[in-house]
């Protein structure tokens, strides 16, 4: 299970749903769409057919998935953050690569396309 519970709403119900540019700074490095309900589903990378999947959950103003990726050697990433408004989040990102620097974290911002 991606979240351990309930979060906290400041009465806006928010939705993931559909297609999202996700950046560090001002370079992309992931596209993804999110499909399923409101409150979790699978998230594919849409870059390329073979670049892999995962699941995301959404409790009120928190966002939580994961993906893996063959394309590269077994590529994998879990975000971490909050929506900001209804088209934007905001959080951390670990990544873990079969090559150096192996892992690392970074601060992203998702926006809707």
């Amino acid at each position: 299970m991606l979240l351990g519970g309930a979060g906290c709403s400041k009465g806006v119900d928010y939705d993931i749903r559909g297609d999202w540019s996700f950046r560090s700074a001002t370079t992309e490095i992931f596209s993804f769409s999110f499909s399923g309900s409101a409150a979790s589903g699978r998230v594919t990378e849409t870059r390329s057919p073979e670049d892999g999947e995962g699941n995301y959950a959404v409790s009120g103003e928190e966002v939580v998935f994961d993906f893996n990726s063959t394309r590269i050697g077994g590529r994998s990433c879990q975000f971490r953050g909050q929506f900001v408004s209804a088209d934007l989040v905001s959080g951390l990102m670990d990544i873990s690569a079969p090559y150096s620097p192996f892992s690392w974290r970074q601060d992203v911002t998702g926006e809707r396309r």
